[in-house]
């Protein structure tokens, strides 16, 4: 199991990965992360369980903002987060939970700005992903 977050607040632009510099909790091997990079490396064939939650705004008031978690650079749709704050010091909270399968090793986990406007994610993000079966 692997908890990330990250200290400071960040601007993602389209395309872009959360940079997570902190990890309160890891155990186990299963789960591979360098420290202040953008991804999580899935090491063991198997079910995980994903959980992202972070509160997010825009660069542009009234302009709609998103994220997704990704696996080897492709979106997972369910995971979809969309806000859209009044203003641009407006954060908003997203989260979303899933569970993927990998069955080769080695995917890699993000968290990415699948939107056409920038993002700024507050500092206290929460990538939480645990093997389960």
């Amino acid at each position: 199991m692997i908890i990330l977050s990250n200290t400071t607040e960040q601007t993602l632009l389209t395309g872009q990965s959360i940079t997570f510099d902190s990890v309160p909790l890891h155990t186990g091997c299963a789960e591979c992360h360098r420290a202040n990079s953008n991804s999580v490396v899935l090491r063991c064939d198997g079910i995980y369980e994903i959980y992202f939650g972070a509160n997010i705004g825009g660069t542009v008031a009234a302009t709609a903002v998103q994220l997704s978690i990704e696996t080897g650079g492709s979106p997972l749709p369910e995971t979809l987060m969309v806000s859209t704050p009044a203003a641009v010091d407006d954060l908003n909270n997203v989260s979303k939970k899933t569970a993927v399968k990998t069955c080769a090793g080695y995917d890699q986990i993000t968290v990415t700005n699948t939107g056409t406007s920038d993002v700024v994610v507050g500092a206290g993000s929460c990538l939480f992903i645990r093997r389960i079966a």
